[in-house]
């Protein structure tokens, strides 16, 4: 199990998945997270633009790790749903729109793709937390419990973290390397830092946890939601819009439009 948090990268997604490429064997979870990012990557290998605060992570897994019963065409769904739980804890109001983008109430805050490379899956994250020009986290109804004075000089103070958005960062990387089941209690948020756990063998954590019935039936309960929007697709190397407003989430997590049947996998 292996972390790495940078100040600057280019792209957690493209570094993670150059990692897999040019090794033949990598213990994984393989975490990478930084606090800035130059040349970030989202749906249909758009640029994820830089905001003042924001998330910006990837995560390799061994798909031996993940449940047997997940459709892997789903994955950015199954992913989408587990992180969207953490980010609920600071901000309510998130939903995941369908496949891969989420929002706060109408507005796109981020996004999550899915990349299958040799025996591995990597999710990679963007998510806006604070900016000036576009829509965040900081735009919704934040945890109140998370900026009470006290509780942000004390957390402040022993993590040496002075402002709101860094100190939400931190806590949400950390929420999701324990979900992940790295014991690391707190790292250097403004250095650079490797943290491997050694001979710690995670066999089928995601099995044991987490299946893709019990995500897909929360998923299903909310996918109305999506039902107002649009979703790009490719065919063929035509892009095009289309209406999500008649469309039919199938058990796989894909869907129906009419006569075609569309995928997550992004």
């Amino acid at each position: 199990m292996y972390f790495r948090w940078r100040q600057n990268i280019e792209s957690t997604q493209i570094s993670l998945a150059n990692i897999i490429r040019e090794n033949t064997q990598i213990q994984t979870p393989f975490v990478i997270a930084a606090r800035n990012q130059t040349n970030g990557i989202g749906s249909r290998q758009n640029s994820w633009d830089k905001v003042d605060c924001g998330l910006y992570l990837s995560c390799a897994l061994n798909k031996n790790l993940l449940p047997k019963d997940l459709p892997m065409q789903s994955s950015s769904i199954y992913f989408g749903m587990i992180l969207l739980n953490i980010f609920k804890y600071f901000c309510n109001d998130l939903w995941l729109k369908w496949p891969n983008d989420f929002y706060l109430q109408d507005s796109k805050v981020g996004g999550l793709i899915t990349q299958s490379i040799k025996d591995y899956i990597i999710f990679g994250i963007g998510l806006n937390i604070k900016s000036n020009k576009k829509h965040s986290l900081f735009n919704g109804n934040i945890n109140k419990d998370l900026i009470d004075d006290k509780l942000q000089k004390s957390l402040y103070q022993s993590i040496d973290i002075n402002n709101k958005e860094d100190f939400i960062l931190y806590q949400i990387i950390n929420k999701i390397l324990d979900f992940l089941s790295f014991n690391i209690v707190k790292f250097d948020f403004y250095n650079n830092i490797d943290y491997e756990a050694k001979n710690v063998y995670c066999k089928s954590f995601l099995q044991d946890l987490t299946s893709w019935s019990s995500i897909f039936k929360k998923y299903k309960d909310e996918f109305c939601k999506s039902h107002k929007f649009y979703v790009n697709i490719n065919e063929n190397g035509i892009e095009y819009k289309i209406s999500l407003h008649d469309s039919i989430l199938q058990n796989d997590g894909s869907i129906k439009i009419g006569n075609k049947v569309l995928y997550s996998m992004r």
